[in-house]
């Protein structure tokens, strides 16, 4: 008789694998302080999730990356579950172009911002869909009236992690400002201020 004669076949299953690439340091360190917080670190410890700005950080570079990451992963067995590619509007070229070439990769999601992502850490403090001309003027608007010591290149996550579900409530609003504008054709890097940031991280918060 075979010794695995009645024996329950079972299929390894990896872990889950999930890949942000980032265009700027202030969404790298917002994602990866995320990530490492205590709350957070705990619950994630058996998801893989990588996190980082690769070389060419244009939004057709963060594609190409992309595209090339889940390539090789797909070979060694070890799949994403979702890559993630973070960018925003504030001056890059070919966006509409990223927006459209993602269309034929399932595993990629786009978290995108109008003007900066600097409009996603506002949404931590105020409910607005205020036109922005750059990043600088966000920054500045959000040093004068809600964070004197906001800088884009340190860790602010810490000052902003209490406020999460309020930028996610306040992002779902902007949505709903924005829709009628979508349902008319327009597209996100078309809009005076926007952000799916908040999908992000809804996605993240819901990993077990």
């Amino acid at each position: 008789m075979s010794r695995n004669k009645g024996r329950i076949s079972r299929q390894i299953q990896p872990p889950r694998q999930i890949l942000i690439l980032t265009e700027g340091e202030t969404e790298e360190i917002y994602l990866k302080s995320y990530k490492s917080d205590d709350e957070n670190r705990r619950r994630l410890s058996g998801v893989g999730i990588e996190i980082y700005k690769p070389k060419d950080h244009s939004p057709l570079g963060l594609l190409a990356e992309a595209k090339k990451r889940i390539k090789e992963a797909k070979k060694d067995k070890m799949p994403y579950e979702k890559v993630w590619i973070v960018f925003d509007r504030d001056g890059h070229a070919n966006i509409p172009a990223t927006f459209h070439e993602k269309q034929a990769v399932n595993e990629i999601e786009i978290a995108f911002s109008v003007v900066c992502f600097e409009y996603w850490v506002l949404l931590h403090f105020e409910k607005t869909t205020r036109l922005f001309n750059d990043c600088d003027s966000i920054g500045s608007y959000i040093r004068q009236k809600h964070f004197p010591e906001y800088e884009k290149s340190r860790n602010n996550y810490h000052n902003l992690k209490d406020k999460i579900s309020l930028a996610i409530e306040n992002a779902i609003w902007t949505t709903k400002q924005n829709q009628n504008d979508l349902n008319d054709g327009l597209k996100p890097y078309q809009l005076q201020a926007y952000t799916n940031v908040h999908e992000l991280i809804s996605f993240l918060k819901d990993l077990r």
